[in-house]
């Protein structure tokens, strides 16, 4: 009766960790999508015509200046998304 017990005690905490790892999988899928977003936003930014240049007919590339750092970003035409980004801060 004591193994019995032991053994359906292992099974539901093998179930609980099962679940838990399937909730902190959809956390970190949220929260990759998440973050992927914040680099789309400084797109619709009013740009300089000076600072766009034409790679492709499929993409362009922008640079952005800010305060301390300049942000170089090669955007896809058709769908708006960031494909590349590389941000140079000054020290």
């Amino acid at each position: 009766m004591l193994k019995k017990k032991f053994l359906i005690s292992l099974v539901i905490i093998q179930g609980l960790l099962i679940i838990i790892g399937i909730i902190a999988i959809i956390f970190g899928v949220f929260y990759k999508m998440n973050t992927s977003n914040k680099s789309i936003s400084i797109i619709n930014k009013n740009i300089d015509l000076n600072e766009i240049y034409l790679i492709n007919e499929n993409q362009y590339q922008q640079k952005l200046i800010f305060d301390d750092k300049a942000v170089f970003q090669i955007v896809d035409i058709e769908s708006k998304k960031v494909l590349k980004e590389v941000i140079i801060e000054k020290n």
